[in-house]
């Protein structure tokens, strides 16, 4: 029967609307088996997507935590598929912060960033990586509904700085956006003549800083992200007992156990060749460096701590762009013992708690008179030239020694000077410093400097204490850090965790 034109006109219509259903299914349908969504329904045969909305997803928190103190890198995950290891296409399209492009004609899709572009094909183990082809261990795969490739892709990406490197973590399995920083993975260990060496590939080896010295608890930090796993054992022979690692700021950080019999250590950044190795070595030579000393291992009974303020009065202190050493102090003081009395067990006493000015005779008779078990001295430094950063502990130096012995009858008796006897708990004093050093490195609030000389509000203190100076005000970091709203209280955290390390002599 012949149509009518009106009737002509909503069948025609009808036809068009029917045929732009089925492309848009047909497209929709192709870009799901690829992994590429929201653009289905555009006609063209080359299909543009921003980056995917999904999320990539990251370790669980509580293992990043154990490394970097905070949360890790974005990562996504690696998952098996018929014995080999893959990873989502749109996850990788995720890191690299690329667009993704499909061609469900030819069954491509295009990752592009501003520089870069990488094409996979399914079911093709050839991926073109901008002008040049790179074979896989196997093809790409469609896999429930997702494009899927080999993890050797993330090998064989662009490495220079406009497209964001990634590292395959095999230990975890995961794929990671390596941060600004880099990159440090696992230790190769040898022993040989009485040395064991540590040998870490890092990308930055010229920022390593050996953060505490003592055998029981050698403390090195890296400012790289740590990727990979640690030694499960040592060859026989070895000094090293355990590397373990441990919270930190920014970066990695890693405790070693080192054995007694270790002489001293030796640090060696190869910058070029982008490793840093870590010898202990059992026989003493020239060039090694020292551990700290140590005292006997267990608790220590901590019942009474004096902080001493330092300046006040008309002493300022330095003074730099308003930030005046003796407010800081004060202020510093309080929230210290605000913390310590909220962590531990025991009485904390300021020589100080107003703007008054005391002298070095009185200081130590206020820390005498409490029956101090520590004192901390609170400083800030300042330097002319405005280069120098970070902190600087001031403790007795620790070649002192007593042996507890009585005098043989008829002998004579060893005395020291009454303005001299913080050098009896000179030991104990070098690791407090130690411990507290060690926090502020690993709590990003260093570099960290130790001198061995008796400070001067260490005289006539009888009881194991140092000068610290917490920063550098000339320093324009260390200025803003401390003077930010919560800079003081974030200091004062940091000092507690030293304090309680300390305690604790693992």
């Amino acid at each position: 029967m012949p149509l009518s034109p009106r009737r002509g006109h909503l069948v025609l219509a009808g036809a068009w609307i029917a045929a732009a259903l089925a492309v848009g299914f047909a497209l929709a349908q192709g870009d799901r088996a690829a992994g590429v969504g929201g653009a289905g329904t555009v006609p063209p045969s080359l299909v543009a997507t921003p980056a995917p909305a999904r999320a990539a997803t990251t370790m669980p928190a509580a293992d990043w935590r154990t490394l970097v103190g905070g949360p890790g890198p974005e990562s996504i995950p690696v998952r098996e598929a018929e014995g080999v290891s893959m990873v989502a296409a749109a996850d990788i399209a995720q890191l690299l912060d690329a667009s993704k492009f499909w061609r469900g004609d030819l069954r491509k899709l295009e990752l592009r960033t501003p520089a870069h572009r990488v094409v996979l094909t399914i079911d093709n183990p050839f991926v073109v990586i901008d002008d040049h082809t790179v074979r896989l261990a196997a093809a790409v795969r469609s896999i429930d509904g997702e494009l899927f490739a080999p993890v050797a892709l993330v090998d064989s990406l662009p490495r220079e700085a406009t497209l964001a490197r990634l590292y395959h973590d095999a230990s975890r399995r995961v794929v990671l956006r390596v941060p600004p920083a880099g990159i440090v993975t696992g230790p190769r260990v040898a022993v040989e003549s009485g040395a064991t060496t540590l040998t870490f590939p890092v990308d930055r080896p010229d920022e390593v800083v050996v953060a505490g010295r003592d055998r029981a608890h050698f403390r090195v930090r890296f400012s790289g992200f740590y990727a990979g796993s640690l030694p499960a054992g040592f060859p026989e022979g070895s000094v090293v007992r355990a590397v373990r690692p441990i919270a930190t700021a920014g970066g990695s950080a890693f405790e070693i156990e080192v054995a007694p019999e270790a002489a001293g250590f030796r640090l060696d950044s190869d910058v070029p060749g982008r490793r840093v190795t870590l010898a202990f070595e059992t026989a003493p030579s020239g060039g090694l460096e020292r551990f700290a000393p140590e005292g006997p291992s267990g608790p220590r009974a901590i019942h009474v701590v004096v902080l001493d303020p330092g300046h006040g009065g008309t002493d300022l202190g330095v003074t730099v762009r308003g930030a005046i050493e003796k407010d800081l102090t004060l202020q510093l003081a309080r929230l210290v013992k605000t913390e310590l009395e909220r962590r531990m067990r025991t009485r904390v006493v300021l020589t100080r708690d107003d703007d008054r000015e005391l002298t070095g005779a009185q200081r130590a008779e206020r820390a005498n008179q409490a029956r101090a078990d520590l004192v901390i001295s609170l400083h800030f430094d300042g330097l002319p030239e405005g280069r120098a950063r970070g902190a600087t502990a001031y403790c007795p130096p620790a070649t002192f020694v007593t042996t507890g012995r009585e005098p043989a009858a008829g002998g004579p008796i060893p005395l020291i000077p009454w303005r001299d006897v913080a050098l009896r708990h000179a030991v104990a004093a070098r690791e407090l410093s130690g411990d507290l050093l060690s926090a502020l490195e690993l709590r990003a609030q260093g570099p960290t400097r130790l001198r061995e000389i008796l400070p001067y509000p260490m005289l006539g203190v009888n009881a194991p204490g140092l000068l610290l100076e917490c920063a550098t005000l000339t320093s324009d970091a260390d200025r803003a850090r401390v003077t930010a709203p919560h800079g003081l209280a974030e200091l004062a955290a940091t000092i507690a965790e030293g304090i309680e390390a300390w305690q604790r002599n693992e």
